[in-house]
């Protein structure tokens, strides 16, 4: 036997494990520093921004998808006070109603007596919970719920000629002394639950979404997070809407939905205030 030969076979033999072991040791230690970075990555963006990650809501990875339909809306609908109110629709998908006299709510507490009027005068009132007020405009949004999750709609979609509320929202007009005097509604139908496979965006990973594209800066406050479902704009009456999860994150005085499947986010155009 060629001793000379088989050793050098050998130390070739020995180099190319060692180089092997090297990479598979490189190759573990790199994709650690990757998860590494990116959970600290999330984290540096909570701390900079006074976000306590223990307090942040929890979505179920479970919860899936919404669907629906538009309510084929009328007057008849209206079955408290409705003698003092008057009615007409849009479309059959949009209920328009003027009050005969404007309800006064009280201005320090408009979440508690605006949902009292909703109860009193709306169709499918208890359905529906307080969202936000617009000072700018006067109006009060509510929206639809659904196993206690709000199910969020834009405030105004451009539709042709016509301009609709959201499929699920309750807009109360209120006049300069706080007095309902009109309102808009829309009503979604056919309710049902829909399981998917997909992993759903965690409350960090959603404002890391904000972070990423400036819409959350370091030096802005987040003043509330919340789950839900979002109704997408482009419905007719009848026809399927599909909602996915989503959350509902108020920066400052902007609102901004961010899908919790794909990350996407929409800034909400409403002058808010809580």
């Amino acid at each position: 036997m060629d001793w000379s030969k088989a050793k050098t076979i050998l130390i070739f033999a020995f180099l190319a494990l060692n180089i092997y072991l090297l990479f598979q040791l490189l190759t573990e230690t790199w994709a650690t520093e990757v998860v590494t970075s990116d959970n600290t990555s999330i984290a540096q963006i909570l701390d900079q921004r006074d976000v306590d990650a223990s307090k942040l809501p929890r979505m179920g990875r479970d919860i899936g998808y919404l669907t629906g339909s538009s309510e084929q809306m009328s007057a008849s609908m209206i079955t408290k006070n409705r003698e003092v109110q008057l009615a007409t629709t849009l479309d059959n998908m949009q209920l328009e109603v003027e009050l005969k006299q404007a309800v006064p709510l009280d201005e320090n507490d408009l979440r508690t007596t605006a949902s009292t009027f909703v109860t009193e005068y709306v169709p499918f009132g208890s359905e529906y919970a307080y969202w936000r007020f617009d000072q700018e405009t006067r109006q009060l949004a509510f929206v639809q719920t659904y196993e206690n999750n709000k199910i969020f709609s834009n405030p105004e979609i451009e539709a042709d000629t016509e301009t609709y509320i959201g499929p699920s929202l309750l807009l109360l007009q209120l006049n300069e002394n706080y007095e309902v005097t009109d309102y808009k509604q829309r009503h979604l139908t056919n309710l049902s639950s829909k399981s998917q496979d997909d992993l759903v965006l965690t409350a960090s990973e959603a404002i890391s979404q904000l972070a990423a594209r400036k819409y959350f800066q370091p030096n802005q406050e987040m003043r509330a997070i919340n789950t839900g479902f979002y109704s997408l704009p482009l419905d007719s009456s009848g026809s399927l809407i599909i909602m996915p999860p989503l959350w509902s994150i108020a920066i400052d005085d902007n609102v901004y939905f961010v899908n919790a499947i794909d990350g996407t986010v929409e800034r909400v155009e409403f002058n808010l205030e809580d």
